[in-house]
């Protein structure tokens, strides 16, 4: 885009400009002055801990085509505006060419299950399509693996990336969509062809305030975000995916059941183990056994999401054939090795549930442990019904440190604690690794160890910073006697 094409659009949100470079081709739009480069617009945001005004100079000193911003400064590459964040959301769509307009995209919704979702996803039509996926572990694209800050990216980030993977042959984004992203119009107006309801249970309170504002978030990807003629799968077990099945009127729907044989994919577990489960499938009148070779209840409704919004391109038969694909979805219920000892990213007190239940429905173990925590700066509320969920379902009961942040940790512990009952099989360990480590030391031979929380992340988060931490590395090390 020329510089004269981009003024022509942002021409009515303009204050102030004296620009001269009018041919000057565009190709990036960036909020980050590191990534400010010839052919580059700059956009000076105003965020919670730093002023983008603050870093034009160094914009402009590594070469940025223009700088956007609500200052008054004399410079003949600046463009003053009334409103920066006004100014991006008109301009991005159009400055990348409506990239979602090329590529087919999915976009998975839900407190659990969403990054499970969108791996299975891609597993199931990788055969047909170069497939771009985005969520809390990464942004995966044509052999690329970028570091995800956000698991839905910021929205000058977001076309970016959108643009990125269009110019690099992806076919299908499948992209987790968090309801911080939809809150904070992060995503803009990018339509999806295929929107999946996982399920909604108490998170990101401290943000939301209301569980009604956050399934109101969640709703948003199917009223505002799908394509005409695009199809929501919707899980109506959930009692919000149920009220959000109501709600949505004439959008073409996929409901997912295993209670409701009216649902058009209805479910029925017949066998569940610790190597995955055997299902019956049910979708437009043909019925198949199927084995999934994920652990859990939870992991057959994250695979029959799945496979509704692949069977659309796909077709029911393909997606048959290749739902048995082995698939691995790091930090989801992820066993360490040949050992009973497994990792997940359950933060949640459903979550937490879910895997605790499967784990004693497997029937194998004799005792079930339990180390973790809670996040600091986020919603404290679900703290106590935490360590009341983990001495609900487990035997021995280890609280540690998540990542902290900037609170004090002994004050989250004291948080979760409060749900426990004064539970005498609890125990307090602050340090994560000695906490993983003792789980580990009192395991018996017919017990299994959950280590809960972090799941695939590689770091902890606390006053004095970020480190490198990983909870199976930990368990690694100590289950070769370290």
């Amino acid at each position: 885009m020329k510089i004269t094409d981009f003024i022509d659009i942002i021409s009515p949100l303009i204050l102030e400009t004296a620009v001269s470079v009018g041919e000057t081709e565009l190709e990036k739009i960036t909020a980050d002055s590191r990534e400010a480069a010839p052919g580059t617009v700059f956009f000076c945001i105003r965020g919670v801990n730093s002023d983008g005004h603050d870093f034009i100079e160094q914009a402009f000193a590594k070469g940025a085509s223009l700088v956007v911003g609500e200052k008054e400064l004399k410079n003949e590459n600046y463009i003053r505006v009334r409103s920066v964040k006004e100014v991006l959301t008109a301009v991005l769509p159009v400055f990348y060419g409506y990239p979602d307009r090329k590529m087919k995209m999915f976009g998975v919704t839900g407190t659990n299950g969403k990054t499970s979702t969108t791996f299975i996803l891609e597993n199931l039509l990788k055969e047909d399509m170069s497939c771009g996926v985005v969520g809390t572990l990464s942004y995966k694209y044509a052999g690329k693996t970028i570091p995800a800050q956000n698991t839905t990216p910021l929205n000058w980030k977001w076309y970016s990336l959108l643009d990125d993977m269009q110019k690099n042959g992806v076919d299908a984004v499948i992209s987790e969509v968090s309801s911080h992203a939809l809150a904070e119009n992060r995503i803009e107006k990018t339509m999806f062809d295929v929107a999946v309801f996982t399920n909604l249970t108490r998170d990101h309170l401290d943000f939301h305030k209301t569980f009604e504002n956050y399934y109101q978030a969640k709703k948003k990807l199917f009223t505002e975000h799908l394509k005409e003629g695009g199809t929501a799968v919707i899980n109506i077990d959930d009692e919000a995916g149920k009220r959000l099945s109501a709600e949505l009127g004439n959008v073409r729907q996929i409901r997912i059941s295993e209670k409701d044989n009216s649902a058009e994919l209805f479910i029925k577990i017949e066998e569940m183990t610790d190597q995955g489960s055997v299902v019956v499938f049910t979708i437009g009148g043909i019925s198949k056994k199927v084995k999934i070779p994920l652990v859990g209840n939870f992991n057959v409704y994250n695979t029959a999401g799945a496979f509704a919004a692949a069977s659309f391109f796909t077709g029911a038969e393909k997606a048959f054939e290749r739902v048995e694909n082995s698939v691995s979805v790091p930090g989801r219920l992820e066993k360490v090795g040949n050992h009973s000892v497994y990792i997940d990213y359950a933060h949640t007190p459903d979550a937490m549930e879910n895997v605790l239940k499967t784990l004693r429905g497997m029937g194998i173990y004799e005792k079930i442990i339990i180390v973790f925590g809670a996040g600091g700066d986020r919603d404290r509320g679900k703290r106590p019904i935490m360590g009341e969920t983990a001495c609900r379902f487990a035997d021995t009961v280890i609280v540690t440190d998540d990542n902290p942040r900037t609170e004090e940790p002994s004050e989250i512990i004291k948080d979760i604690l409060a749900g426990c009952g004064g539970n005498p099989n609890v125990a307090v360990i602050n340090d994560r690794s000695e906490a993983i480590k003792k789980a580990i030391e009192i395991k018996g031979e017919k017990d299994a160890v959950l280590i809960a929380g972090k799941g695939a992340e590689d770091y902890q988060i606390t006053r004095s910073g970020k480190k490198f931490f990983s909870d199976k590395a930990e368990a690694e090390k100590f289950l070769r006697g370290e």
